[in-house]
């Protein structure tokens, strides 16, 4: 009997720790990421900036004059997919898209952005950590 109790307390030890951050409280990407975009189809360039917090995603464009939020959709260790939702100047700024953000390293994500209803990657950018 003992050994099955600490059998069934090792297993639920193991699985709290293989449970990706977000299911643990501690989602990534955290904190504010920074870089310069990269827009394929009008081979142009924008600066942008994410602030991550508390589960809320805002994202701004500083040099579309634009901004809004992304959507968690889903996450994992090394991937995280959302939304993003034009709220301020929508003439300038695609709304709806698919962001898909892979980490690359405590310091470093990637940026990979998708029109609504397009699997094709239309931007792209490598973000890093400023706090």
């Amino acid at each position: 009997m003992l050994r099955t109790v600490a059998a069934v307390c090792l297993f639920f030890s193991l699985t709290v720790v293989a449970l990706p951050q977000s299911r643990r409280g501690g989602a990534w990407p955290s904190g504010r990421w920074e870089g310069t975009g990269y827009q394929m189809d009008t081979d142009s360039t924008w600066t942008m900036a994410l602030t991550a917090r508390g589960g809320k995603f805002l994202i701004e464009y500083p040099s579309l004059n634009c901004g809004g939020e992304w959507r968690l959709l889903s996450i994992n260790s090394r991937l995280a997919t959302f939304r993003e939702h034009i709220t301020r100047n929508r003439e300038d700024c695609a709304d709806r898209g698919r962001v898909v953000v892979e980490k690359l390293s405590r310091r470093q994500v990637a940026f990979r952005y998708s029109h609504r209803g397009s699997a094709d990657v239309s931007s792209s950018a490598i973000l890093n950590r400023k706090k």
